[in-house]
């Protein structure tokens, strides 16, 4: 069970995000939507303890209110988020960066065992070897930074696996393979949690969530199954925008 709980945010004591409350059962998919700037990406950075922000309230992971954790202690208990805009590390090369995300999980191997390993998952994201020498997402394409995030998030095995626009800069065959590879990891782990935002039905039709939650000015307006996807596509979010 994931539960974020009377959650506020807050840049420069400015609310960006009011009272939200999301419950999120083992194994279930979520998808939040709402239109630009409406404190999506500031939720799902938050709650990994972006800099940027202060909050308040519960973030709950089985029985635990992690909230005051730091991002690295929130990640060793298996939160992981891929960011819209990865950052860029100059100088820090792919390999090491890699190498040593595993060491402080608990999950290096032997040196020849590891890199066997990162090459079965830069194939199954569609990297080439040659990204191993290069700097952290310096000069990544838009789809090369999201394989990254996703070749991340194979390696650190997380419960709960947080994705910010995943989808964007995505061409049609870098959607499948993201989707495809995002299937599998949840029929391996039946338990993991998957909170996504998304603009795009493609991306939501393939992933099926079990929840829709709308979001508006910083609020949770409304919530529901996969039938609010049609509301949406037929109405916009005009409607809810006036409700809140």
């Amino acid at each position: 069970m994931f539960l974020i709980q009377n959650y506020s945010v807050f840049i420069n004591d400015i609310p960006v995000i009011k009272d939200c409350n999301i419950a999120c059962t083992a194994g279930s998919v979520h998808v939040l939507m709402g239109p630009n700037g409406s404190g999506k990406s500031s939720l799902v950075a938050s709650l990994m303890g972006h800099p940027a922000y202060t909050a308040s309230g519960k973030i709950v992971l089985q029985n635990q209110n992690i909230f005051s954790f730091s991002t690295h202690q929130k990640s060793l208990q298996g939160l992981f988020l891929a960011m819209q805009h990865p950052v860029e590390i100059e100088g820090l090369q792919v390999l090491h960066f890699l190498q040593e995300l595993a060491r402080v999980h608990k999950k290096l191997l032997r040196p020849q065992d590891f890199l066997a390993q990162i090459h079965t998952l830069l194939q199954l994201v569609g990297l080439a070897p040659s990204i191993l020498q290069r700097s952290v997402n310096v000069g990544f394409s838009g789809g090369e930074k999201k394989r990254f995030e996703l070749l991340q998030l194979l390696l650190l095995e997380p419960k709960i696996i947080m994705l910010d626009e995943i989808d964007s800069g995505v061409d049609v065959d870098g959607l499948k393979m993201i989707a495809h590879v995002l299937q599998a990891y949840k029929k391996k782990h039946p338990e993991c949690i998957l909170f996504f935002v998304s603009h795009y039905r493609k991306i939501i039709d393939y992933l099926q969530p079990d929840c829709v939650h709308i979001m508006i000015d910083g609020q949770i307006v409304q919530s529901g199954d996969a039938s609010l996807l049609d509301m949406i596509e037929q109405c916009g979010y005009e409607s809810y925008a006036k409700r809140s």
